[in-house]
């Protein structure tokens, strides 16, 4: 028999249940990503061979980190192919992952934590700098060609610019007529090939080569309809919300719910940040690259400390640092490329910190990762 019930608990769910259904279906892994019903994410794999059509997306954010006016790139209502983003690692109690505020241009009280240590003194290669610093990541709309587990459909592929982005740099830098390989009519089909690399027991795909193949057939502008907008997949927390993650210690679910009514980024823009408590732990150090603040020149390197292994729910595989470009633009498979020797004539990865040459050489963080493996 149902009874008349009262209208507190007829409104007890409404608002609520479909709400909890969509963080739900947001993968662990792709929490900061707002895929639209049906969109499902490309995962590259060590050791394989893929290839994918990048299509491109029509530009909604202002703010987007490729914008360049001068020459028409990115701008509101055009056409670009990824949407860049900066995303910090191991923060707060439960050491999770956050996009970073500075992905839209906005303050971010973790850059400035860090700006902070720099500023009273602290090596930019102590880990405790280290570990704050944001890693860039990439959103691409991909068709994947040919898989049997991928439908020849759009998908987003989230992947860090050190294990793709970078070397596909390289290949337009060496060939710029591929430069058009997003374009529906005269793009090109990326034939990709994976290798298996490790840091610790971290297991992740690297991009070892790309190759640009003319495609069948183009396609149609009405593809478009189909491709959703990258800046608006991406969840940027504001700027309160990072700030009480690091500092008091809110889960991400607690970030979620209130990125649901977050402000327009343009009333975060004249916010104060109210004076900043001392961090309530420091996160454990990250295997990202590093670089020191322009214009200062870093102190000679102390012997480098060892890194606690990361935790199995914070292992990405864009935890491996961006080194500076010194190869050839075409890559080659691990073991053949001449950027893992030593310029300096020591044995790679072996006489770390040993040379006199090693405080200013540009290999200095793969040479460092290479020590540690």
């Amino acid at each position: 028999m149902v009874t008349k019930r009262s209208s507190k608990r007829r409104g007890a769910f409404k608002g609520k249940v479909s709400r909890n259904a969509v963080k739900q279906s947001r993968n662990a892994q792709y929490k900061h990503l707002n895929l639209p019903k049906g969109m499902r994410i490309f995962k590259e794999e060590p050791k394989s061979r893929v290839s994918l059509d990048i299509l491109p997306y029509q530009v909604t954010d202002p703010h987007h980190l490729d914008r360049d006016e001068e020459y028409e790139t990115a701008l509101e209502g055009g056409l670009w192919y990824r949407h860049p983003y900066w995303i910090h690692r191991n923060i707060g109690a439960n050491n999770e992952s956050v996009v970073c505020p500075g992905s839209v241009k906005q303050k971010c009280p973790i850059c400035e934590h860090r700006a902070q240590l720099l500023k009273d003194g602290t090596e930019w290669n102590d880990d405790s700098v280290k570990a704050l610093k944001a890693s860039l990541r990439n959103l691409y709309v991909v068709i994947p060609r040919g898989m049997k587990n991928y439908e020849e459909t759009p998908h987003i592929w989230d992947i860090s610019q050190f294990l793709f982005q970078d070397k596909l740099n390289e290949e337009i830098q060496e060939n710029e007529e591929y430069e058009t390989f997003p374009d529906l009519e005269e793009g090109y089909t990326l034939r990709i090939r994976f290798t298996a690399e490790q840091i610790g027991s971290n297991k992740f795909a690297a991009t070892s080569r790309i190759d640009f193949i003319e495609r069948d057939k183009p396609y149609a502008e009405s593809l478009l309809e189909d491709v959703p907008a990258l800046d608006d997949i991406l969840i940027v927390p504001t700027y309160k919300t990072v700030e009480a993650l690091f500092f008091g210690g809110l889960s991400q679910d607690e970030i979620d719910d209130e990125d649901d009514d977050r402000p327009d980024r343009e009333e975060e823009e004249d916010e104060k940040p109210e004076p900043r408590r001392k961090a309530r732990n420091k996160p454990p150090v990250d295997d990202e690259e590093d670089e020191p603040e322009e214009d200062e020149k870093p102190e000679p390197r102390r012997k480098a400390k060892p890194k606690p292994e990361p935790d199995d729910d914070e292992k990405e595989e864009d935890e491996k640092p961006e080194p500076k470009p010194t190869r050839r633009t075409r890559t080659k498979d691990k073991g053949e490329d001449a950027a893992d020797k030593c310029p300096h004539g020591g044995t790679f990865g072996k006489d770390f910190e040993e040379l006199d040459e090693c405080e200013a050489c540009e290999m200095w963080e793969a040479c460092a990762d290479a020590s540690e493996g």
